[in-house]
């Protein structure tokens, strides 16, 4: 897919996975609003791509598991660049293992890791399918899963 003039959202783009995915789709000409949790490692990330590709990112802090937040994402990448393209539901948390879980434990990773992606895709896909084009990206890892 040629991403170049598109516009992007990475959350969880603050490093690994996420700073990778920025750093790949600001190379190849999209401009990419870059979210994280951590705000400073948001921008950290933002200023280290713009220094190779500039203007191509914007960074802010956000928690997914809020939807005003992602409205606020949303609105940002409207501002920055345009109407969003592409939704990288990159931001992922990893709790306590197994029977050390507490409930809010699993609540927290329930929401961040599967329903922020529903309450992305609930504001998105509708001007999507308006449209006729968008595309949303559910990015996962194993690598901090505990083997039993």
């Amino acid at each position: 897919m040629n991403v170049a003039q598109r516009v992007a959202i990475v959350t969880g783009g603050g490093g690994g996975i996420g700073g990778a995915l920025v750093a790949r789709l600001a190379r190849e000409g999209a401009r990419v609003v870059v979210a994280d949790l951590d705000p400073d490692t948001a921008r950290a990330v933002s200023e280290s791509v713009n220094a190779d590709h500039p203007g191509s990112t914007v960074s802010a802090g956000a928690d997914v598991s809020d939807t005003a937040q992602i409205e606020q994402l949303i609105a940002l990448a409207e501002s920055a660049f345009g109407r969003v393209d592409l939704y990288f539901a990159n931001a992922g948390i990893a709790g306590a293992p197994g029977l050390d879980a507490s409930e809010q434990d699993w609540d927290l990773s329930i929401d961040v890791n599967l329903r922020a992606h529903i309450r992305a895709a609930t504001l998105l896909v509708p001007r999507w399918l308006e449209r006729g084009e968008g595309y949303f990206v559910s990015t996962t890892r194993t690598a901090p899963a505990p083997i039993p």
